[in-house]
């Protein structure tokens, strides 16, 4: 009764840690309630079988109903509010109700489930579609041709169509396949770049092979999917002022370091392994474009359940359309099915017929969506900012021993100048804990042997503290640039030009504001508390009098 009474009063996002986290609880639920193979489930456990069937299915259905109320509710407010955003609708309509995919009927992607089809009963494919997203410009997706419900798989994928680099080392033939194996031990994510460039070159010369529609349904090498590839002045304008920023040039150096070191010295020393022009097919545009196409559809498998052998990543056919989501249909998709090594996709969420199929990418910031997979989620839940504390900006110069107490006291108490703040969460204890020690007094800093977490050093230290993480995070939020004041730093046609760019920009640096005001605002309530509670304990005058 007074879980219902709750459940009338907030909103159902209050009742768990994280959507991820809530999706993967019941997943789990799913999993150890209703197992794949209950007979081999059985013969592994024989201490602990199974209950009976009836007991798990009434249980099953007492979830299902907590799911309805809780997780199932909490997705559909914010894919309403998700979607009224991105048509411009005001969010208190009704006219922001779920909007129906528009199924591909013609195109690579289709041919491409077509293709899958063929490969055998193994595999699933029956209950997907490609679909255009009219509400995301066109974007692709991929939409239930029927409904599932929660419990049924939503795809099953066998090991043969998994595209990795251990399949392409063994079956790519010639002079480019025996260069693949030598440069197997510099990592999957050089053997795929390569492979890929080689791919295309191969469409691009009217060469069919077998993975040919798995790249004829995926962006071409003209498209920059990511920040590596955005142009340099996209990146400035869009994230010059940002946490990010700096990150993204790195990365970027990095990438053209790669490129660099790596495919000018095998062009000419290997120029039997390399087909076409290679300034059409070779080039950097062409190695940074595969890269991103690599990691931004490929996913991380175990290749057996229970197997010590490691993860590999891999490119799986139709499942890879799937765009991530906040409230995700399906979770667990990590291990290949023991039985037959099928990558299967099981349903935690019922998904309606003509509804988009939403994938977990993980529990990722903007930041991290940003610079792998080139998008950004307004509200993000998983939004978070970086704050590295230091010695000399909140003291000055101190006395080598002060200094070197202050350390151990934060080896003491497992403690780091570096800490997040994420979005919507309380101020991270161990945050606290490491600003009161920096800001302890110095003739306290050596008598101290309390615990920062618990409680404050002293109301004067408590007080620095406070202002001072105050201070750090208006200075964050004032280095960075208004996320509505990006077009007024260019012309209104370049802005057009790369409007997208810039969406998403934006997008990420208004995340990035929620948190920080969010953070001050607990801040202030902190400095609010250390104020009177320094005034309580002080010695009263009679300009404390009434």
């Amino acid at each position: 009764q007074q879980q219902q009474q709750q459940q009338q009063n907030s909103p159902p996002s209050t009742f768990f840690v994280s959507p991820r986290n809530e999706t993967s609880a019941h997943a789990m639920a799913q999993t150890l309630l209703m197992p794949t193979n209950e007979n081999e489930y059985n013969t592994n456990n024989n201490e602990h079988p199974l209950p009976p069937l009836e007991l798990r299915k009434r249980v099953s259905e007492q979830l299902r109903n907590i799911r309805i109320q809780t997780l199932e509710k909490a997705a559909k407010e914010f894919e309403d509010i998700e979607r009224a955003r991105r048509q411009g609708i005001s969010t208190s309509t009704s006219a922001a109700g779920a909007a129906a995919c528009k199924i591909e009927t013609e195109g690579y992607p289709v041919e491409l489930r077509k293709w899958a089809v063929l490969q055998g009963e193994d595999a699933n494919v029956s209950k997907v579609a490609p679909c255009l997203l009219p509400f995301m410009n066109g974007a692709r997706g991929l939409c239930a041709t029927e409904d599932i419900r929660a419990g049924e798989n939503i795809l099953e994928i066998p090991r043969r169509m998994l595209l990795d680099a251990g399949t392409i080392c063994i079956s790519e033939q010639g002079p480019f396949g025996d260069l693949l194996r030598i440069l197997e031990r510099c990592g999957a994510d050089t053997v795929m770049t390569l492979w890929i460039m080689k791919e295309r070159m191969k469409m691009k010369t009217k060469q069919e092979t077998f993975w040919s529609l798995y790249f004829l349904s995926l962006p071409d090498g003209n498209q920059k999917l990511t920040p590596l590839s955005w142009p340099e002045e996209v990146v400035k304008v869009g994230l010059g002022n940002t946490l990010i920023f700096e990150t993204v040039m790195q990365e970027r150096q990095k990438v053209r370091n790669g490129y660099d070191a790596l495919l000018p010295s095998l062009l000419a020393n290997c120029p039997e392994s390399f087909e076409g022009n290679q300034e059409e097919f070779w080039s950097y545009d062409q190695y940074i474009s595969a890269l991103e196409l690599w990691m931004s559809y490929a996913m991380t498998v175990k290749p057996v359940h229970n197997s010590n052998s490691g993860t590999i990543d891999v490119l799986s056919p139709v499942a890879f359309f799937c765009n991530h989501g906040i409230y995700p249909h399906c979770v667990h998709y990590s291990q290949l099915r023991l039985s037959d090594e099928c990558l299967v996709f099981p349903a935690v969420r019922d998904v309606g017929k003509n509804e988009e199929i939403m994938l977990s990418y993980g529990a990722k910031s903007n930041g991290e969506l940003l610079l792998f997979y080139g998008f950004c989620i307004d509200d993000n839940p998983y939004d978070s900012i970086d704050i590295t504390l230091d010695f000399d900006s909140l003291n000055g110069v101190e006395k080598p021993e002060v200094r070197k107490r202050r350390e151990e006291l934060l080896v003491k108490h497992d403690l780091t100048l570096n800490h997040a703040i994420r979005k919507n969460a309380e101020l991270p204890v161990d945050l606290i804990a490491t600003i009161r020690i920096l800001c302890c007094e110095e003739e306290l800093v050596f008598l101290y042997d309390g615990d920062p977490k618990m409680r404050e050093i002293s109301m004067l230290s408590e007080s620095k503290a406070s202002d001072a993480l105050f201070t750090a995070l208006g200075a964050i939020r004032s280095s960075m640039s208004c996320a509505d004041a990006i077009e007024h730093q260019a012309t209104q046609e370049w802005c057009v030009a790369n409007q997208h760019y810039l969406s998403e920009c934006k997008k990420y640096t208004r995340g990035l504001f929620q948190v920080i005001d969010v953070a001050l605002e607990q801040v202030s309530m902190w400095r609010q508390t250390s104020s009177l509670a320094g005034k309580k304990l002080g010695k009263r005058t009679h300009r404390d009098l009434p």
